[in-house]
């Protein structure tokens, strides 16, 4: 019965051991996912021209999981040479929409009069 009861303790010990050398190796990928995200953020973002920055950023708080993905294809295409044209704001939001993520990009129109600078509301209200 002692016999019994060690082997017993034996398996779940290693079973515990295997679980925890599993967890590890998946922190340890996370680890490494996260600095390659940072990797691919660099890169990316060294290909985005005009708005494009403030599109991408736009994208990345409205759909954040979206914009991981297409940035890791951006990615993968800069990487192979495929892509090697820097990228404005326009197309990056014309991709966004082609596949179906609808990026709101706040937007205004301004007017310098006489050196001030007036929004297009106050433009209209001062015409009134």
């Amino acid at each position: 019965m002692d016999e019994e009861l060690e082997k017993i303790k034996k398996q779940k010990l290693e079973k515990y051991y295997k679980y925890f050398e599993l967890k590890k190796k998946e922190e340890e990928k996370a680890k490494e996912q996260k600095v390659d995200m940072t990797k691919i953020n660099n890169v990316v973002y060294s290909f985005l021209t005009e708005r494009a920055p403030e599109v991408m950023k736009a994208a990345e708080k409205q759909y954040p999981s979206e914009t991981n993905y297409i940035k890791l294809g951006l990615y993968k295409m800069i990487a192979s040479g495929q892509l090697n044209e820097k990228i404005d704001g326009g197309t990056l939001l014309a991709l966004f929409r082609s596949l179906g993520l609808d990026i709101y990009i706040e937007t205004s129109v301004k007017f310098v009069e006489h050196g001030k600078v007036k929004s297009l509301a106050d433009k209209l209200s001062e015409e009134q």
